[in-house]
Parts: C-alpha cells; structure tokens; sequence
C-alpha cells in the first residue's frame, strides 16, 4: 500500500505513468489493484484503470468523498465494504476519517489568514 503523504506518491511498477492516485493497494501476487481518489471534479483515473487492466490487473478504482465538516458520503461506506471493512470496524474507521478530515479543514480556516 502506498499513499499519498509528507511526499509524491509512486505508482507501483505496474506500468509507467504520471498520474498518482491518493490511495493504491495491490497484491503482485494476485495481480489486483485497487486505487482510491479523494475526489476532485477535474481528476479522474479511469484511463490509469483501463491501462491496469491491459496488463492483466483485476482492478478497481474508488473515488471517496468526505466533506470539509467531516462528513463522509456513500462512497466512503461503499468502498470500506468493498474491501471487506464491516460492520463495527467500517463504523468507526468512517467517524475516525470524518474526523480527521473536519480537524484538517478546521487547521485550514485557522491558517486561512497566515501569508507563508
């Protein structure tokens, strides 16, 4: 797994590209891919999919939407069971996300005025 923190993410050597995801998880073994994509209406990344699957990779592509007071769309509960996070656990990996999202939008307004 890789994701896209403290420095640019790496597509995994599964074919060359410049798009980077958010979230990739893969299995080389088992030769499945999946990507997750916090949205951004202007990105997508079905071509990178399309290409995945060219070489042979099951993959699957989410595009997850938390908003900026923390809370998470369909699509975040959707993908964790997609990936096999029930019930309990989905529960509070949803309220843990939704929080750290409402506390980076919360630092955001409070930086809102800072020059730097």
């Amino acid at each position: 797994m890789k994701v896209d923190l403290g420095k640019q993410l790496v597509f995994p050597n599964i074919i060359h590209t410049a798009q980077r995801p958010d979230i990739v998880i893969w299995s080389p073994n088992d030769r499945k891919l999946v990507m997750v994509e916090l949205t951004v209406p202007w990105e997508t990344r079905t071509e990178l999919q399309e290409q995945c699957r060219s070489r042979g990779w099951s993959t699957w592509l989410f595009p997850v939407e938390i908003g900026c007071r923390g809370f998470p769309a369909q699509s975040l509960w959707r993908m964790l069971g997609k990936l096999g996070i029930k019930a309990g656990d989905r529960k509070r990996a949803v309220g843990r996300l939704g929080r750290a999202a409402e506390k980076a939008s919360n630092w955001l307004w409070m930086k809102r005025e800072e020059k730097s």
